[in-house]
């Protein structure tokens, strides 16, 4: 039998208010932020992964891409999109800032939902809703030209259709293979955004098998997989037709798996390595950016080179990204770790301390690192906490082994854990709820009932 530590609380219009205070304050709090940056700084400094999605999506908007993308078209077209309807202008760069504050505080309402999902609890969806509105990193993150919060709105608003709108056993045929079928365009969605979740979907099905039953879960999880194979599939489709070539979902796999085996120091950098590692290239082959082949033959060269350093370098990027948080390089200067260590390692002084917090953005920084490591340390202990609700934490879970799995294989940096962040917090507010909980139990035992009871089927 499976039991829970949390008590069955649903919504109150009381903490539906609460609620949407607190979608209030991360609005404006997204909204602050993305308007007091320089709006017109995208295309004045140029250089970077900004750089490049603005102009490969402006391009891509006007037919005049003239060569093919290595990754897929959702997040292009947006901001070509916008693009497109205000030319190269500031005003563009403000329109693509205030859709994804739209996105982004979307988001926390996912979160809040998918936590109070899991725990049963809207104490618990509440208090989801209220670290997500405020953490430094996801502020942040709205007001950046990047795939980051259109992913992550995609990957937790297809999560939250998937745990919260499962219809129940009443319902027709017809409408829970609609609701699977919207849950894979969701996802077909996200993949044509970062194709790095192709492979989540399949997970998916065979926890729909679980969840509904096989003889129901396969119909299911086929109208999901065929509604999500075709959503990628326009873009493979586009692809063939203008540039007689096979992609499915985007063509970064082999140049991300030779970056993993031999380590990321720049475009550069790389493309001198290929050059070493795969000699027989000619110039052409070497520069060109359909070069696939190459990558994997270059990958499987360094990988039997030395298997065992293959692994070490593996497990040592995946960690640093993890205990990286993402979004302290948005404030320059010295590393926040580097400095700490100088300072404990060296004169240990008071002044030195002084001097380490009001230089290089201290407070920021360490807002961002506790924000980060509260959210794993608790996260882990919420994900145990949980575990009886397997239906709800399994999907969340899943998505978080995945992309770290996937990121052991593939280059792995804080930027491209971050997604996982916010599911990390999901649990956490579960754990802290399930923590607050306990505590007043041990102050008021004669006044606590049995808090345990068994999650509903």
């Amino acid at each position: 039998m499976s039991v829970s530590v949390f008590t069955e609380r649903p919504s109150t219009p009381a903490s539906r208010r609460w609620l949407a205070a607190l979608l209030v304050l991360a609005l404006a709090l997204r909204l602050i932020y993305a308007l007091s940056q320089d709006q017109t700084a995208p295309y004045t400094q140029g250089g970077g992964d900004t750089s490049w999605y603005l102009t490969t999506g402006h391009e891509l908007v006007h037919g005049q891409d003239r060569a093919p993308l290595s990754t897929g078209p959702v997040y292009l077209l947006l901001i070509g999109g916008w693009q497109a309807v205000f030319g190269r202008t500031a005003a563009a760069i403000v329109a693509i800032r205030l859709t994804q504050v739209g996105l982004a505080t979307l988001t926390v309402y996912f979160g809040a939902r998918l936590a109070q999902a899991l725990a049963r609890d809207r104490r618990t969806g509440l208090l989801a809703a209220a670290v997500l509105a405020i953490s430094p990193v996801f502020v942040l993150e709205t007001a950046q030209i990047l795939t980051e919060t259109l992913y992550v709105f995609l990957i937790a608003g297809g999560l939250w259709l998937y745990t919260g709108g499962t219809p129940d056993s009443e319902q027709r045929a017809g409408q829970r293979l609609a609701w699977a079928a919207a849950v894979g365009i969701v996802f077909g969605a996200a993949a044509l955004t970062r194709a790095v979740v192709l492979l989540f979907p399949l997970g998916l099905a065979f926890h729909l098998g679980l969840r509904h039953g096989w003889r129901r879960g396969v119909l299911l999880a086929a109208a999901l997989l065929i509604a999500f194979a075709a959503t990628v599939s326009t873009w493979t489709i586009y692809n063939l037709a203008k540039w007689d070539r096979l992609v499915i979902g985007a063509d970064g796999f082999a140049s991300f798996l030779y970056t993993g085996a031999r380590g990321w120091e720049g475009p550069q950098a790389l493309d001198q390595a290929l050059n070493e590692d795969v000699p027989e290239l000619s110039e052409a082959e070497a520069t060109s950016p359909n070069r696939a082949d190459a990558f994997l033959t270059a990958a499987r060269r360094t990988i039997t080179r030395d298997p065992l350093g293959y692994v070490q370098r593996r497990v040592s990027e995946l960690a640093n990204a993890y205990l990286q948080p993402h979004g302290t390089v948005l404030f320059g200067g010295a590393s926040l770790k580097d400095s700490a260590r100088d300072w404990i390692t060296g004169d240990r002084s008071l002044d030195g301390l002084i001097d380490l917090t009001v230089h290089d953005a201290f407070w920021p920084k360490l807002a961002l690192y506790i924000f980060h490591f509260a959210g794993l340390i608790l996260g882990a202990l919420g994900m145990w906490l949980t575990r009886a609700n397997w239906r709800v934490a399994l999907p969340l879970l899943g998505f978080i082994l995945y992309t770290t799995l996937v990121h052991l294989v593939l280059l792995a940096t804080p930027r491209y854990i971050f997604p996982v962040e916010l599911f990390w917090w999901v649990f956490a507010a579960a754990a802290l709820i399930a923590i607050r909980d306990a505590w007043k139990a041990r102050r008021t035992p004669a006044q606590v009932v049995v808090r345990s009871t068994r999650i509903a089927e």
